[in-house]
């Protein structure tokens, strides 16, 4: 087998048959395929070579069929017990497993709480919701999609894309597509399953043809095409995206930190055995009860001559119970173990990597990953997936939402880092995760902090319908909160999402704070009272929710900017002296109340207010006597 990872499925297929692949298929990475009870292997081929004279003779006589195609790919199912044939007829042609993938999310009728916790609401009360948005959820299956819908936890979405398979596979893209929708509630969300590069290709193709401005896409790929910097297929795909048709791409940083291992050929003692460091040549794995899966590549894409390599899983004793020893003179610089049954007697289990030429090794960079089992001495640096390293995805890393409020919040242990491989600062930023969901009732990992910033994007998009993808990209990196060390790095990247604070009456206060307020944010003067929120908040610190502050009968904007009483205070009784009240009542008050009661001078609206003292909505004698035992100290003003 020329490829690697075919290899090892032929030789798990060999060793336990359809019903063994079909039991290792969680851990390959790999949507396998059934047809009349036999499991058929995706092999990816390049859509030039379904061109050439004869293809469709060979595919026959292979005993495969085509499945598939994409601009730049062809999708063909090979039975799993015919891909030594299919080597054979088609060998000299570049064919390979599709690249493996991963999820990015850990375990995990609500409203995320990181609406609140970005500033999202306040977008929402100045009625943004993402109205005229055009979102999509790339992923890798819909379960429970319907019954979400149903509930009116997600409000619609559109899945004509593949749309027989949509609600199968995994319920993880419901999920991510909830939490896009609790952010932005008045997008148009589009929900597309993917399951190799054949359909993220195709997907593409998809936004393009109907006019789609926000993906998102919370999977992580293998680069077994390239080496985790801005090529290969994934990452070419989501460029091309970004580039020519103006997509903004949220991605997921991935949940890989503590799953990751990479460095430089050290080998002190001359046996070609690579030591991890402080001179073991053993990479120990933790104890798990998972299958164990580990793909090992390199630095040497594109080269005619390179350093082969060969990786060892080895038990407790040194025993090899695993091992994947293809040679690299014409493949691709990657090995990989699938599937290896984790047995309690043997752990713990550990990595070895032994140069099988004499090739040179001084600039030699190699890149582990395991699938289930996190390492004893990982590197978290360098830790991201494809496409999180493209340079048009913008990748977003995790915080817990219970310390997303501190000043310095620590990343999550899982939460993928940067740089990329060729040197460039990732993530672009971090979001919450940990929040709330129906599909997951705790929503952990970068698979939810992603779509949380896609909504983000779909709210100022709204905000502004002429910004690029680029101009969400700056404001969304310029509005974030700094986290970690001073300035942009590769744990926080440019900091904590947070979107900029509008004030849409324009009364001085935020959205937001009034929000905390419990004023209406489309109405400057929610209490109606002639003062707006922000001078009553601010200034008068009276109740912007009540028009009459203090009871006493007198709005607040006749106390502040009319008679210049206290409106925290009640005026009830105080007339004295006529239209500048001085906070005593006296005889003085007395004297004035008579006026008005004979009739001797005509009250205002806010001197019926304050003498009415026996509430009857007038001025009478009974007011005079509850006056007279008020100045004479027999009774309190009321």
């Amino acid at each position: 087998m020329p490829d690697a990872i075919l290899g090892q499925i032929h030789k798990l297929h060999q060793l336990q048959g359809d019903e063994g692949l079909r039991a290792a298929a969680r851990g390959l990475g790999i949507t396998l395929r059934e047809d009349k009870g036999s499991v058929l292997v995706p092999v990816i081929i390049d859509r030039d070579l379904q061109r050439t004279p004869g293809f469709a003779a060979r595919l026959q006589q292979a005993g495969s069929r085509l499945d598939a195609v994409s601009r730049s790919f062809t999708r063909i199912l090979v039975p799993a017990g015919k891909l030594e044939q299919f080597a054979v007829v088609f060998q000299g042609e570049r064919f390979r497993a599709p690249i493996p993938y991963k999820p990015s999310f850990g375990m995990g009728a609500k409203i995320s709480e990181s609406v609140a916790l970005t500033g999202a609401d306040g977008y929402q009360a100045g009625n943004l919701t993402g109205d005229g948005v055009k979102v999509a959820v790339i992923d890798l299956g819909f379960i429970g999609l319907s019954a979400r819908i149903q509930e009116g936890e997600i409000t619609s979405c559109n899945t004509s894309f593949n749309s027989s398979a949509a609600q199968t596979v995994t319920k993880h893209g419901t999920g991510v597509a909830e939490h896009v929708i609790d952010m932005a509630p008045g997008v148009e969300m589009h929900c597309l399953i993917v399951s190799d590069e054949v359909d993220l290709q195709n997907a593409t193709d998809y936004l393009a043809t109907n006019g789609i401005d926000i993906a998102n896409h919370s999977v992580a790929w293998l680069a077994i095409e390239s080496y985790y910097d801005d090529t290969g297929p994934v990452n070419t795909i989501v460029n091309e995206s970004h580039d020519n048709d103006g997509v903004f791409w949220t991605v997921s940083a991935g949940n890989e930190a503590r799953y990751h291992w990479r460095g430089s050929w050290m080998d002190a003692d001359g046996d070609n055995w690579l030591e991890f460091g402080n001179g073991s040549e053993l990479l120990k794995l933790r104890d798990g009860s998972p299958d164990i899966t580990v793909y090992l590549n390199w630095n040497e894409y594109g080269e005619n001559r390179k350093v082969d390599l060969n990786l060892y899983l080895v038990d407790k004793n040194g025993a090899t119970v695993a091992s994947s020893t293809y040679s690299q003179q014409f493949a691709d610089p990657i090995e990989a173990i699938l599937s290896h049954p984790s047995d309690p007697a043997e752990q713990p289990y550990s990595l070895k990597i032994r140069r099988a030429n004499n090739r040179s090794t001084a600039s030699l960079d190699m890149t582990l990953f395991s699938w289930n089992h996190q390492f004893v001495e990982p590197v978290v640096s360098s830790s991201q997936m494809d496409p999180a390293n493209a340079h048009g995805a913008f990748s977003v890393g995790a915080v817990n939402r219970s310390s997303w409020l501190s000043a310095n919040p620590s990343i999550r242990s899982y939460s993928s880092q940067g740089p990329t491989t060729d040197g460039r600062r990732k993530p672009e930023l971090v979001a919450p995760d940990g929040t709330s969901s129906v599909s997951y009732s705790t929503a952990s990992g970068t698979s939810f902090s992603a779509p949380t910033v896609a909504g983000a994007a779909a709210l100022l998009l709204q905000e502004d319908s002429s910004r690029s993808a680029q101009d969400l990209k700056m404001l969304l990196q310029n509005n974030a909160i700094d986290a970690g060390v001073a300035g942009p790095d590769n744990v926080f990247g440019h900091g904590k999402l947070q979107l900029p604070l509008i004030d849409s009456d324009s009364d001085g206060l935020s959205n937001v704070e009034e929000i905390a307020l419990g004023t209406e944010a489309l109405d400057e003067d929610t209490d109606d009272d002639g003062l707006t929120d922000y001078e009553e908040n601010r200034n008068s610190g009276t109740d912007p929710l009540l028009a009459d502050t203090d009871g006493d009968g007198v709005d607040d904007y006749t106390e502040v900017v009319l008679l210049g009483t206290d409106p925290l205070v009640s005026n009830t009784a105080d007339l004295a002296p006529r239209g500048s009240p001085d906070d005593a009542v006296n005889v003085a008050d007395y004297l004035i109340l008579v006026q008005l009661v004979s009739g001797a001078v005509e009250p205002t609206a806010s001197e019926i207010a304050l003498g009415d003292l026996n509430n009857n909505g007038e001025l009478d004698a009974g007011d005079l006597v509850l006056m007279s035992r008020i100045v004479l100290g027999e009774i309190p003003v009321p």
